[in-house]
């Protein structure tokens, strides 16, 4: 019953807290404005992500003060959530900058780098790396913390270059999050991981704020995500996936959390080899993403979110069979 609450209470405080966001934005001048590369023809505020933000942790407190089983899980996890906590309000507060006034990528970069340091700081970190054919690798504490920082910059700015269309990257970040939850309550089952159970609610409230964001930002979109919320939701499933999957001694747990965003993965592994082709620099944005080209091929919006929606459920379903079959 609590992992049901865990994902209802976020949909119901993203309900309640996004409208005043919404209006906060609309009072700093803080919207997404009309250009070439962008689909939309008027203003749209952004901020969306300081709802998402403010709806998981409210959403942990009432979890927190009504379940003495997550207290206790809690209280297991104590360093790894203050860590988090602090990391994805640097990460949200950097977020809404850029959103304000813009960064530099060099700026946003370091941003990222404190948060991630942050969150080493205080215990989140992979371990080791079962590698497939080899044996378990037990990392140094340097190859930790570069391993650590590279996933989960990936993850930070994989969700934040797909985020090109209404719903999009909200709606995989809500798929990813719900799977990444059933693989590690399957992985706590199977004994494989000690935390495991904490952080499968701490996905389901990520899965629950997204869903409940879909309600505002599924096309036509009233608000979006900007960097503040894209940004957050890449921060956040890296995490899950470390403290999650990537203690697992498995092969799998390197995969697994790779096959649930492998389209975002693959669509920004192009968007690297063509910006480097075309010697621009990789953070610089274009309009040849997978959904620009569906864009362009006649496809509408909702139609987009709809078909990749769909892909990604067919690869999340993949990873929890691969999951089950690899654990018995």
């Amino acid at each position: 019953m609590i992992y049901i609450f865990s994902f209802l209470i976020p949909v119901i405080f993203i309900l309640i807290f996004e409208p005043y966001i919404l209006g906060i934005a609309e009072s700093f001048h803080i919207y997404d404005r009309p250009n070439s590369r962008k689909i939309h023809t008027r203003l749209i505020p952004l901020w969306g992500g300081v709802g998402i933000w403010l709806s998981v942790w409210a959403a942990l407190a009432v979890v927190y003060i009504f379940s003495g089983a997550v207290r206790k899980l809690a209280f297991e996890n104590l360093s790894a959530i203050k860590g988090i906590f602090l990391g994805s309000a640097i990460i949200l507060v950097t977020g809404m900058a850029d959103d304000k006034r813009g960064v530099t990528p060099t700026v946003k970069l370091l941003a990222q780098l404190v948060a991630v340091l942050v969150v080493l700081i205080y215990g989140v970190q992979i371990s080791g790396i079962k590698i497939p054919f080899l044996h378990y690798v037990k990392l140094t504490r340097f190859t930790s913390i570069i391993i650590t920082a590279f996933w989960l910059l990936a993850f930070t700015n994989i969700i934040n270059l797909i985020d090109g269309i209404d719903g999009l990257a909200s709606g995989i970040s809500g798929i990813a999050a719900l799977t990444f939850s059933i693989v590690v309550l399957i992985e706590s089952n199977f004994g494989l991981l000690q935390d495991g159970k904490f952080f499968a609610i701490f996905s389901l409230l990520i899965a629950g704020a997204c869903f409940g964001f879909l309600y505002f930002n599924f096309p036509p979109a009233g608000v979006f995500l900007g960097d503040s919320g894209s940004l957050l939701l890449g921060f956040f499933l890296g995490i899950v996936a470390i403290q999650g999957m990537l203690k697992l001694t498995a092969t799998i747990a390197l995969i697994i959390p790779v096959i649930v965003v492998a389209l975002p993965v693959i669509d920004v592994f192009f968007a690297i080899i063509r910006r480097k082709k075309a010697q621009v620099p990789i953070m610089k944005p274009d309009s040849d993403h997978i959904h620009h080209r569906l864009l362009k091929s006649g496809w509408t919006p909702r139609e987009i979110d709809l078909l990749l929606y769909n892909l990604t459920l067919l690869l999340a379903i993949a990873a929890i069979i691969i999951t089950v079959f690899s654990l018995k």
